[in-house]
């Protein structure tokens, strides 16, 4: 895939913890703001992307937030979880991610299937990680899709509550 500019990973550091919540809103809104009740969607963002939340996750040795820029700008983050961080299944032998998203201006132009390289390529150097999984909404077919031809398999689910709203996650998996 060609690029504009070579895009760059970082690890978000502490300081950025604005600029992590900020793109973290963006991306969350530009994703389900149109799919869901909105009271819904703005009782979850005040939960899981507070700047107390988001700092206290950034301090988790286990987790980790890197983001993707162009040419200097953050135009997409990824977050994963060793256990005992997972929001879910928390096998030791296992890396969770947690959340990957994309600037909406930025989609549909690689920069996702680009992030689940360089989680992989990271994933791999890890000898103790056998697996990666992620839950989706069932709802986002475009995502299933996307994960489906990277080569995740459904082995699951579980509930997600978005604001007042019981959600079905789909857990998918790729194993080494």
């Amino acid at each position: 895939m060609e690029f504009p500019t070579e895009p760059e990973f970082r690890k978000v550091q502490a300081e950025e913890f604005a600029l992590l919540r900020n793109i973290s809103i963006k991306t969350f809104r530009d994703a389900f703001y149109h799919l869901n009740a909105p009271v819904d969607i703005e009782l979850y963002i005040a939960t899981a992307f507070s700047t107390n939340q988001i700092k206290q996750e950034l301090t988790l040795s286990q987790s980790e937030f890197v983001f993707l820029l162009q040419e200097g700008n953050p135009i997409a983050y990824y977050k994963t979880n060793l256990s005992p961080y997972q929001s879910d299944i928390n096998d030791p032998s296992s890396l969770e991610i947690e959340r990957i998203y994309v600037c909406k201006e930025h989609q549909n132009k690689g920069y996702g299937m680009l992030l689940l390289d360089h989680i992989f390529k990271n994933a791999s150097r890890n000898a103790i990680i056998r697996y990666i999984w992620l839950g989706v909404w069932n709802q986002n077919k475009s995502a299933i899709r996307f994960y489906e031809r990277y080569g995740f398999k459904a082995f699951g689910s579980h509930q997600f509550l978005l604001g007042k709203d019981p959600q079905t996650d789909l857990l998918m998996r790729f194993d080494f």
